[in-house]
């Protein structure tokens, strides 16, 4: 793919957000905060199988409400549509590729969908943060699923 057509499928997401909104009753929760430039997100996930599972328990469904950037909007909806379906543990996996990834500027042997057009932000150090924060949230909720109070 083309970097334009990255930057393409970065302005789709910027423009119609996928997943966004909030879930009540959620089984878990994280509102995070980019202090820097005033970016917030709540995460909310509904899980289905038995709670002693864990992060393996699948995601039934994860919804997003941002009030930041677009980078945090497109970020947070890729995030969403990667998501849906998965355990929590292979959830946080994606988001393991993704640090990884934002860190090194290589991309994995195979990787995930929605981590190629999300590379081009690495160009602008500052906005890594922006971009990340979805990924914070969910690393969040998975923490949640394995410590529960």
């Amino acid at each position: 793919m083309s970097e334009s057509l990255y930057r393409d499928v970065l302005k789709d997401h910027m423009h119609h957000q996928r997943f966004a909104g909030r879930l009540e009753p959620a089984d878990l929760k994280a509102v995070v905060h980019n202090p820097l430039c005033g970016d917030e997100l709540e995460l909310t996930i509904v899980l289905v199988g038995d709670p002693s599972e864990g992060t393996h328990r699948l995601i039934q469904e994860a919804r997003n409400q941002v009030r930041a950037c677009s980078i945090c909007v497109a970020s947070a909806s890729l995030m969403g549509e990667s998501v849906q379906g998965l355990s929590l543990k292979e959830a946080n996996n994606l988001g393991i590729a993704f640090r990884e990834a934002m860190e090194t500027g290589e991309l994995p042997e195979s990787p995930p969908e929605f981590l190629p057009p999300l590379m081009a932000i690495r160009k602008h150090k500052s906005r890594i943060r922006c971009a990340a924060l979805a990924w914070n949230a969910l690393e969040e909720c998975a923490q949640q699923a394995n410590n529960p109070t």
